[in-house]
């Protein structure tokens, strides 16, 4: 049996892959010496089977988690057999999952009959190889959009490398998971043999310290970093968030940080374990799991501090994320359409928030609201605190589970020459609705807010 040459990562994947999956060729292991060690470090060197790792350096880690949604799963499928026989299996179907988010509403604004087609092709993979399936729970309504139905579902736990064929992947670092999104091709690759090459990043850490303001969201942390460092701040690198501020936020907030790591350009956010996080696992899964932290000498490439006691709510300009600017610093912006949804923004804390706004009160006139809890549970536990009964009496219209306007695939989309406010992660053009209209980022109480007002606000008329 040979060792894989240095050379690997410049062959053909497939072909590397394949003659891997038939024990023709190995890993060879990491030359990397003893040092400290960050946390992502830490991760990588496990999974690949190494006791060291450093930066620059590539490894083959080990999947302990392989996720895809409708949008992506059978293109990643026929890649799959294409490569690897129309007869091949998953290396393991049991940590493979795929979830009905992304395209099942397309439909409600405009014909799509390919929607349809993917959807068919990844339920016919999952039945075929017997992996876990979130299916539609009825027409056009998911069980939950998947980066905060797997954490839900008890599927992420400290310690585990995840991929996912999408970029908020990235989400479950939020749990002390080395978390990242991956390409079709690459995920066909990890459905052969379980794992994936990767490049060690660099960490670049954010100390956040001082007093949370009453006020203020996780959301508005992250616009702020986003102003700070541009989308491109943290391209290809890891963004580890501490600091006292932490403790001050319940867990949908953190999966929020880590959600928008992607919008820097990180690879993941990661959030070292605590009890917040060791609470929500065990209420969660049976699983064991197993906590990694870095060394306290580990190098970083930067560490940021930043103090956000006096933080004031943040809007990012379209058609950016990164174009933040502190609301008081905002001129009068009238709004026809608000949305609070979203992987980002349709968590039960999320729909906390809006629900303290809304009650009692009414949309402005000429302003539409879209309300879309992340998941099937959110939406049941809403509607035991009566948030659900408090936004319909505002007028606000509550959507079926889904990614739906987030992506410009479902109801709530901005139509021509139209403004609106989103506590969605983007507002590049054309994300969220037609080219011409203008698509701003906030928290879900700015959203809310700005929908009883009829401009972007933070504070009621």
């Amino acid at each position: 049996m040979s060792r894989l040459p240095k050379f690997v990562v410049q062959l053909p994947g497939n072909c590397c892959n394949q003659m891997r999956r038939h024990g023709q060729i190995t890993i060879p292991r990491s030359l990397t010496s003893t040092r400290p060690m960050t946390l992502v470090e830490k991760l990588l060197a496990k999974a690949s089977g190494n006791s060291y790792v450093k930066p620059g350096e590539v490894v083959f880690a080990q999947i302990d988690l392989a996720l895809s949604h409708d949008a992506v799963a059978g293109p990643v499928a026929k890649t799959f057999y294409k490569h690897f026989g129309e007869g091949a299996k998953l290396w393991d179907s049991q940590r493979v999952v795929l979830v009905a988010d992304h395209f099942i509403q397309v439909n409600d604004i405009r014909p799509d009959n390919k929607a349809h087609l993917m959807y068919e092709q990844m339920v016919k993979f999952a039945q075929d190889q017997e992996c876990h399936l979130f299916d539609m729970v009825s027409p056009g309504e998911a069980a939950g959009i998947c980066h905060v139905l797997l954490p839900e579902k008890g599927f992420v736990r400290p310690g585990m490398v995840i991929a996912g064929t999408d970029s908020h992947t990235c989400t479950y670092g939020a749990l002390g998971a080395f978390s990242t999104g991956v390409g079709t091709t690459d995920m066909a690759n990890i459905y052969a043999t379980g794992d994936m090459w990767i490049r060690v990043p660099q960490t670049l850490v954010f100390e956040l310290s001082g007093t949370l303001p009453s006020k203020i969201s996780a959301k508005d942390i992250i616009l702020f970093i986003l102003g700070q460092i541009g989308c491109a701040g943290a391209t290809s690198k890891v963004m580890e968030f501490r600091g006292s501020i932490l403790t001050q936020l319940p867990f949908d907030e953190r999966l929020t940080l880590a959600n928008m790591a992607v919008e820097c350009g990180a690879i993941c956010g990661l959030i070292v374990p605590d009890e917040v996080t060791r609470e929500y696992v065990k209420n969660r899964s049976s699983q064991e799991f197993e906590e990694i932290t870095g060394d306290a000498d580990a190098e970083y490439e930067r560490i940021y501090e930043f103090d956000v006691s006096n933080l004031e709510p943040q809007v990012a300009r379209p058609p950016k994320p990164d174009r933040v600017v502190g609301i008081s610093q905002l001129e009068d912006i009238p709004i026809t359409k608000a949305f609070i949804g979203s992987c980002t923004g349709g968590k039960l804390y999320d729909l906390a928030q809006a629900a303290e706004v809304l009650n009692g009160r009414h949309l402005a006139d000429g302003v539409n609201l879209f309300i879309v809890p992340a998941t099937i549970e959110i939406r049941e536990q809403a509607q035991e605190l009566g948030y659900l009964d408090i936004f319909e009496q505002a007028g606000a219209q509550i959507l079926k589970t889904g990614c739906g306007a987030c992506i410009n695939a479902g109801l709530g989309v901005l139509a021509k020459e139209e403004t609106g406010i989103y506590a969605t992660n983007r507002n590049f053009k054309g994300r969220s609705g037609d080219p011409t209209g203008k698509n701003y980022l906030a928290s879900p109480r700015t959203v809310a807010i700005s929908a009883v007002n009829g401009k972007i606000s933070d504070r009621l008329n």
